[in-house]
């Protein structure tokens, strides 16, 4: 019984039990590590709009004349240049085209039109009302027919002429596009870099690079609250006295920051309005300094807690003061009533007295 203890084939395989353990619990070791991985692959995305983001919008601000224009000329040869899916032809080119159609059918027109030739005045008719008729009109019929078929000529060689320019314009729109850049580059040139966002790239991100310049603060002032957010999550993962971060706070607070960002922009234009520090025609031409936008978003999606509590504060204050002087507006209104009725209800003794007996 010893001896069959000891056979290979009773024998415990200790180690055919450990690849089995080992890869239970190495799965969710690497679900969790690539989970890490995507969210700071995320992190390290957000970090680089931001950043392109002021640097971009730096860029547009100290050269904000240039830049539209720039942005203007480039929109219109991209209209110009646009193709059609169904004939794979330019704008430009089809209107060319097109113009070039409608001149030949004008041009068959003119050479079917045929003026009388030789009218005799015996052969005229009387004119209407006019019994005996009219031969100065009569024999001057072919003439004015011929001059307006003259006329008609003239004008279709005038577009024949235009033709030639719309085709030469067509021809040479690239090199004309081309001299514009490089003059704007070689007096600003600060847009060299932002020409390559601009003028390349996929049609998304040529989108955003010419947008207005206060939707682009505002995409600015979202990116810049999540960013906020991903470094207060980062944060607690260091620092061994803060809590650790559930998986939902690290899509939790930058989301998060992005929408408290907002609010508190709103609010700080709010009270800018309410305390007469800026109109409210001023507050939709004048821009906010990217750099004020920056640190609001930074701000709030770094401590959301504290920025939610100042939104609470601050609306809380708003509200009341509102109602403070609607309350003070209608106790004034109703003294005053209360006064006049006064005035009105003693001014008769007054007047009364005052008169002579």
């Amino acid at each position: 019984m010893t001896a069959d203890t000891f056979q290979p084939g009773f024998a415990p395989k200790t180690f055919d039990r450990i690849p089995t353990m080992g890869i239970s619990r190495l799965i969710p070791v690497a679900f969790h590590f690539l989970g890490y991985a995507l969210v700071f692959i995320g992190y390290i995305f957000v970090f680089l709009i931001s950043f392109m983001t002021v640097g971009f919008l730096e860029i547009r601000q100290a050269n904000m004349e240039d830049f539209n224009a720039l942005i203007a000329v480039l929109e219109q040869r991209d209209r110009y240049t646009a193709r059609d899916y169904l004939d794979k032809r330019d704008y430009l080119d089809k209107q060319v085209e097109r113009l070039r159609d409608q001149i030949d059918s004008y041009g068959v027109e003119i050479g079917s039109l045929d003026c009388p030739k030789g009218v005799s005045p015996n052969a005229t008719k009387p004119a209407p009302g006019k019994p005996g008729g009219d031969q100065g009109a009569s024999n001057a019929n072919p003439k004015t027919c011929a001059e307006a078929k003259e006329a008609a000529w003239q004008h279709y060689v005038d577009l024949l002429f235009a033709y030639d320019a719309a085709r030469f314009r067509s021809a040479n729109l690239s090199f004309y596009y081309d001299q514009y850049k490089d003059g704007i580059t070689q007096k600003t040139p600060q847009i060299i870099p932002a020409l390559q966002l601009l003028d390349s790239g996929p049609w998304w991100l040529k989108l955003w690079a010419r947008s207005p310049f206060e939707l682009i603060e505002m995409f600015l002032l979202v990116f810049m609250g999540m960013l906020g957010g991903a470094i207060s999550v980062m944060r607690c993962l260091f620092d061994p006295s803060l809590k650790t971060p559930t998986i939902a706070e690290f899509f939790y607070r930058p989301a998060a920051g992005a929408a408290i960002s907002i609010g508190v922009y709103v609010l700080f234009r709010a009270a800018q309005i309410f305390l007469g520090v800026q109109s409210q025609g001023s507050a939709a031409t004048v821009s906010t300094s990217i750099f004020l936008l920056a640190g609001l978003g930074l701000a709030s999606g770094f401590s959301a807690k504290e920025a939610l509590g100042q939104i609470d504060f601050a609306a809380t204050r708003l509200l009341r003061t509102a109602g403070r002087g609607a309350n003070s507006d209608t106790a004034d209104n109703s003294k005053g009533s209360t006064a006049e009725r006064a005035a009105d209800h003693n001014s008769g003794p007054a007047i009364t007295a005052a008169l002579p007996r």
